[in-house]
């Protein structure tokens, strides 16, 4: 029973999310956990920040409360795609752990009114 388990695990795709370590300031560590309450996870609120800032021209102003906190290292678990553009746009905002602070600006900014998109 034991080796036929071990076959099928074999046979399982490889995982999908990739588990990548970000400098991000602390600040911004804690906004995207209260925004993985909000959106289920914390990888898809990272996701959802992302791929608004990927659709937003130009570079978002990050706040200085998010600046001026200290770095730590975290990891998150996050799809290839969303890896990927966090990569991109490292290139805009200097470091990972800076478009990540975006991403965490643009979690927190408050909701539009509704009926503002007519």
């Amino acid at each position: 029973m034991k080796s036929e388990t071990r076959r099928l695990n074999k046979l399982k795709d490889a995982p999908k999310n990739e588990a990548k370590r970000y400098k991000v300031p602390s600040e911004a560590v804690e906004i995207i956990r209260r925004a993985g309450k909000i959106h289920a996870q914390q990888s898809r609120a990272i996701q959802i920040g992302i791929e608004l800032l990927w659709r937003t021209p130009g570079a978002l102003a990050i706040p200085d409360n998010i600046l001026t906190s200290p770095l730590t290292s975290y990891t998150y678990k996050l799809p290839p795609r969303t890896a990927g553009l966090i990569e991109e746009l490292a290139k805009d905002y200097g470091t990972k752990g800076q478009g990540l602070s975006a991403c965490a600006a643009i979690l927190s900014a408050p909701e539009p009114r509704r009926g503002a998109f007519k």
